[in-house]
């Protein structure tokens, strides 16, 4: 389906026009050996045309490839910006059009993306918060050259809270985040240059800053839990621990919290020691660890501490699962880890468990007690998992 064209006069050509390839690219079929000087004067109508858009993306990628040589490629590449440039917000906000200008700051000359690059940081509040305009804010951060992207984020000051709040500008933030930070961690241990890598992180400072104000609301935010997440994964020393700190002095808030709980458990895939031991703290004792299992999003904590955490830690919270019990509903009590393998969370964290326990000892102590329990648990549905894995290492031990 076609999008709607207002007005018949916008420059349209009659179909007789043998020279131009207007009528091929907004009818059904494309004419392949078009060029773009054949549509001067409509590139901007024919940009915001689906066919036409993607004739036109396809056009300069082929100009770019050094491989084709093509002998008009810098006059109709002059050709597309000129007119893109004339029209800008025509195009930027443009379920089609958008793209060209992405593509121009891919395949554009430097003097091009430079000029682009300062009108899209003349207009970045309105862009970011646009569904197609977000999209040209993040090839820009992706294309522009180093300075002027910094320049670009610095533009989001004061306004950091607003963009993350919203479905189209928290892309930005996370954009902003990711390349800044690699630009940084280029320039301190690629280039071994400390003073452009204090540049970027001062750049990228503002941001930081704003976000640890708001940790646990931005943390518990939809949206803001996606921009935490990627400061844990791409930032680098000092900001990743000013970034940790915050997180674990909430953790108790996030643990069990529906968009929390992700930052928590990329803060113990990413994070440091420290954090898991931190962590490792609250866990014990009090039958914590098997309240927590028991919990839907709390149990995904459990089981990325031991997935995640040394040899130490992911002894002390199996032994901790051990030595803990649980009374059933008719007032039995009951080994944890069996209670564990019959809820229908918990079970999860059994089965990391029976996966990552490596010292020999502490294994055969959890088999036992599951194999023990082998005809109860054969009637769970939640243990399904669970009982499978206790045949297999019943096959184990009779082989050896």
């Amino acid at each position: 389906v076609k999008q709607k064209r207002s007005g018949s006069n916008d420059g349209s050509t009659k179909s007789g026009s043998s020279s131009s390839v207007v009528p091929y690219i907004l009818g059904d079929r494309l004419d392949k050996g078009a060029t773009l000087l054949q549509i001067k004067g409509h590139v901007v109508r024919i940009s915001k045309d689906k066919d036409g858009s993607r004739f036109i993306q396809q056009r300069l990628d082929y100009l770019a490839d050094p491989a084709h040589n093509v002998a008009s490629s810098n006059e109709e590449l002059n050709l597309v910006f000129s007119e893109a440039m004339s029209s800008i917000e025509d195009l930027w906000y443009d379920a089609y059009g958008n793209f060209i200008l992405q593509k121009l700051l891919d395949h554009g000359t430097e003097d091009m993306k430079a000029e682009l690059g300062d009108r899209v940081h003349a207009d970045v509040v309105s862009l970011s918060n646009k569904v197609y305009g977000c999209r040209v804010v993040q090839k820009a951060l992706d294309a522009l050259p180093k300075g002027q992207v910094a320049k670009l984020v610095s533009a989001f000051e004061g306004r950091v809270l607003p963009f993350i709040h919203d479905r189209n500008g928290n892309h930005v933030i996370q954009k902003s985040i990711i390349v800044i930070s690699n630009f940084a961690k280029q320039a301190r241990e690629g280039e071994r240059c400390e003073e452009m890598a204090s540049f970027f992180l001062e750049s990228l400072d503002p941001i930081i800053n704003e976000v640890i104000r708001d940790m646990e609301g931005l943390s518990r935010h939809p949206y803001g839990c996606r921009v935490v997440q990627r400061m844990v994964e791409y930032c680098i020393e000092p900001q990743k621990s000013r970034i940790l700190d915050s997180i674990i002095a909430h953790h108790n808030l996030l643990v069990d919290d529906q968009y929390g709980n992700y930052v928590f458990q990329r803060s113990l895939s990413y994070g440091r020691v420290q954090d898991r031991e931190t962590i490792l703290e609250t866990f014990l004792g009090g039958n914590n660890v098997v309240r927590m299992s028991m919990r839907k999003l709390a149990s995904n904590v459990v089981e990325m501490m031991i997935k995640h955490g040394n040899e130490y830690e992911r002894q002390t919270l199996v032994q901790e699962m051990l030595n803990s019990t649980c009374v059933d509903q008719r007032g039995n009590t009951l080994s944890a880890v069996v209670a564990m393998s019959m809820d229908a969370y918990a079970n999860y964290v059994v089965k990391t468990a029976m996966d990552f326990t490596e010292n020999s000892h502490q294994r055969d102590q959890l088999f036992g007690v599951l194999v023990s329990h082998l005809n109860e648990l054969e009637e769970i549905p939640f243990a399904k998992h669970i009982v499978s894995r206790i045949h297999l290492h019943l096959r184990e031990t009779k082989k050896t």
